[in-house]
């Protein structure tokens, strides 16, 4: 398992101007384009270059940039698969790779080819600058490569948009791709092609130039290339072949074919066939012969379509998997094939959902929406390494720094064509995205960064004098798919928590009366909703006219609002209700294991999720009855992130794992294992129930502490390790004893009468 690389944070998202690079001539560096060019989208350009090196650099650190997306090519070999994150780091500025081309440079002649993709369409996770645009600023040994007025440049008119059925969702930037094999230009990417008929590129500007802004540099890595799958193992319907795929996955596709000129081999994937909100297809127009060809743009789904115009031979098919680079090296194991299932089908939805921003869905919107968001950084935390941690990083800037002048913060972003506000998702950003984040990894200067930005957007808030959080209209006020929704309870304890989050950072930026006013209006707020919106029945506003909601009584749990005296009322809500989506019935589950109710948390799972476990889909849906909804909703993960923060017992306590309680609730469970790579190392828990005690193995890495706790009705209690275990409190009253541990490795064993 991966320790935690110290190079998270020398990641930094601050704008980075490259025009103080040490060599002289790398600061000659241009913006280019092409001339007369008109903005339209889905337009692709071939750029070349060559560069006369006197030795094999050892090193050669390049700056690349580019609006949109970006192939490169040195010598004929490709170095950089898809370069770019889609751009946005602000209304602003762009991206920049930062790459050690070394590898892929010789002495003497070396030819640099960038094949680029201009989307030309607003999305809602890219802002378009309305202009293509390439950037690079390199140096090998002691030559400096930049883009500027002697690179040549064509438009690549085999790329073209895709003709007939649907276009692809509005919501997204990039087009349905067609390539059209015989207007390729063969061999325009390596060495000694005659590019003198092509265009010189159009010299824009230097860094900072309108529309591209200033550089800042990629906070994520490369893309993880997966490798290319070949396979004859499909089926056949007519002219429709379908290649059943191992799990939901992002890929692009590879054909072979042998067939005239002129004829459509068509792809898309079983998404296409049922959602409205169509996703992206491609297309590849045959030149004679037998031929190859691999699909650049990529795609999602289980199952890949392929139609075979009348005349098409398919020979052989595949796929190219690629996604972000991170691995799942944390795990929970329990004694119960349900939940690994589930737990197995939350990974990959998960997975799905991460490339250039957490997605809601890989396939229709693409979309950082941030009320997905806070449950997806939570389930990478548990089950991804460190790595990941730089996508929850990224998602924190860019949701403050796209922050409207009137203080309003909005998702999803980067924002092309949304910029609507929903209110109850930003608190949920503040009150457990930010916090969770802080608490992981213990980065302290992206948790004060944000401090002026939430302290804006807090203050669009009206909080009564007597506690009541004032509804707050937002460009779309949703609070959960679903109906009989009492969204002015929700509000409540959103606000609540949004709060504390904000009384944490603004005292850890050094704003203490800012942080004291806050937890007034958090004592306000708490002592309205306990007098003023419990009733025998539980919690609800005055408006509200449907019973009972389960969701705003869950989250006053989760808030800390409700105390152990309402617990009772509210379990037996949770136990009937189900009006929520699986978005907030993940705070229900945790509702019921903050209450000590982990038998009915995993009842409620086993029969809310039952169908999505018992599908044939390797991924989670977006509503407990998949309809024309995504199935593959990232927000449908809670129950994993359960397993491990409650079944298994493992919270962090102190920012960047330096303390952290192991306190299982595993009824229902004889045994588990878990183990979670930290900022510290690696935490490892072996837990087994009899009808004799409990005995657990733990593991504690390096400069981190655990907490244990033993029920009070537990006889002999053994502590057994290298270190000295210590008493230490717990709340009052409470039912357990506690102890903490220092690192190193801990057999811990006791009896229990109540077993």
């Amino acid at each position: 398992m991966r320790l935690f690389k110290l190079l998270f944070f020398s990641l930094c998202l601050s704008a980075i101007s490259m025009t103080g690079m040490a060599s002289p001539a790398g600061s000659g560096a241009k913006w280019i384009s092409v001339a007369g060019f008109e903005h339209s989208p889905n337009q692709w350009y071939s750029l070349r270059k060559t560069v006369t090196l006197d030795r094999k650099p050892k090193k050669a650190p390049f700056k690349i940039s580019a609006d949109s997306k970006y192939w490169l090519w040195i010598n004929g070999t490709l170095a950089v698969r898809e370069g770019m994150v889609k751009r946005g780091p602000n209304p602003r500025d762009t991206y920049y790779d930062e790459l050690d081309l070394a590898p892929y440079l010789k002495k003497g002649e070396n030819t640099i080819s960038a094949l680029v993709w201009y989307f030309g369409k607003e999305g809602f996770s890219h802002k378009d600058s309305k202009r293509f645009g390439f950037y690079m600023s390199g140096q090998a040994g002691k030559i400096a490569v930049v883009s500027d007025g002697t690179w040549k440049i064509r438009r690549n008119e085999a790329y073209t948009t895709m003709k007939g059925g649907k276009a692809a969702n509005y919501r997204l930037p990039e087009s349905n791709v067609s390539y059209v094999a015989t207007e390729e230009m063969s061999g325009w990417t390596g060495t000694g092609f005659d590019d003198s008929a092509w265009e010189q590129a159009e010299v824009v500007g230097p860094v900072g130039v309108a529309p591209w802004g200033r550089l800042v540099k990629r906070p994520i890595p490369q893309w993880k290339d997966f490798g290319l799958v070949k396979t004859k193992d499909w089926k056949r319907e007519g002219n429709r072949v379908k290649l059943k795929l191992p799990y939901n996955m992002q890929f692009s596709f590879w054909v072979k074919v042998k067939a005239p000129a002129g004829k459509a081999v068509s792809v898309s994937t079983d998404t296409y066939s049922w959602l409205n909100d169509t996703p992206v297809r491609g297309q590849y127009i045959t030149k004679e012969g037998i031929q190859s060809y691999e699909h650049l743009p990529w795609m999602s789904g289980h199952e890949i379509f392929i139609d075979l115009e009348e005349g098409v031979e398919l020979l052989e098919a595949g796929y190219r998997e690629t996604g972000y680079a991170t691995e799942f090296d944390g795990d929970v194991v329990l004694n119960d094939p349900f939940m690994m299932k589930l737990k197995e089908k939350a990974n990959s939805t998960l997975y799905v959902n991460m490339r250039d921003t957490y997605f809601d869905c890989p396939d229709r919107e693409r979309a950082q929406w941030w009320g997905d968001l806070v449950l997806l950084m939570e389930e990478s935390f548990y089950a991804m390494d460190n790595d990941a941690m730089n996508l929850s990083k990224k998602a924190i800037r860019e949701l403050v720094d796209w922050q409207k002048p009137s203080g309003v913060l909005y998702s999803p972003i980067p924002a092309g064509n949304w910029d609507k506000e929903l209110p109850q998702q930003m608190l949920a950003a503040i009150a457990l995205g930010f916090r969770n984040y802080y608490t992981f990894t213990g980065d302290l200067e992206t948790y004060t960064y944000v401090y002026p930005m939430v302290k804006k957007y807090l203050g669009l808030w009206n909080i009564q004098e007597n506690g009541l959080v004032n509804f707050k209209g937002g460009g779309w006020n949703w609070s959960d798919w679903g109906g009989k929704i009492d969204a002015v309870l929700m509000e409540q304890a959103w606000m609540y928590m949004a709060l504390d989050t904000y009384a944490d950072i603004a005292e850890k930026a050094g704003h203490p009366a800012d942080a004291q006013e806050a937890r007034a209006k958090m004592a306000r707020i708490k002592r309205y909703a306990n007098r003023n919106l419990w009733t025998t029945e539980g919690y609800r506003s005055p408006e509200y006219k449907h019973g009972i909601d389960d969701r705003g009584n869950g989250l006053m749990v989760v808030a800390g609002i409700a105390g152990p005296d309402k617990y009772e009322k509210i379990a037996q809500i949770l136990a009937s209700v189900r009006n929520s989506s699986p978005y907030i019935d993940k705070y229900e589950l945790e509702a019921l294991y903050i209450m000590g109710k982990e038998r009915q948390a995993l009842k409620r799972t086993k029969q809310r999720y039952a169908k999505m476990v018992k599908s044939e889909y390797t991924t989670l849906w977006e509503l407990f009855d998949l309809g024309n909804c995504s199935y593959n909703h990232g927000w449908s993960g809670g129950p994993m992130t359960m397993m491990y923060k409650y079944i298994a017992g493992l919270r962090p306590t102190v920012p960047g794992f330096k303390a952290f309680d192991v306190f299982p609730q595993a009824e229902g469970f004889n045994e588990l294992e878990c183990n979670v790579s930290t900022m510290r190392g690696e935490v490892k828990i072996d837990y087994e129930k009899s009808a004799e005690g409990v005995y657990m193995r733990l593991e504690v890495p390096k400069g981190s502490e655990a907490r244990i706790r033993v029920p009070l009705s537990a006889g002999e209690t053994k502590i057994k390790g290298k270190g000295r275990a210590e008493k230490t409190d717990g709340p009052k009253p409470d039912k357990y004893r506690y102890y903490k541990l220092p690192s190193g490795k801990w057999k811990i064993s006791y009896t229990d009468t109540a077993i």
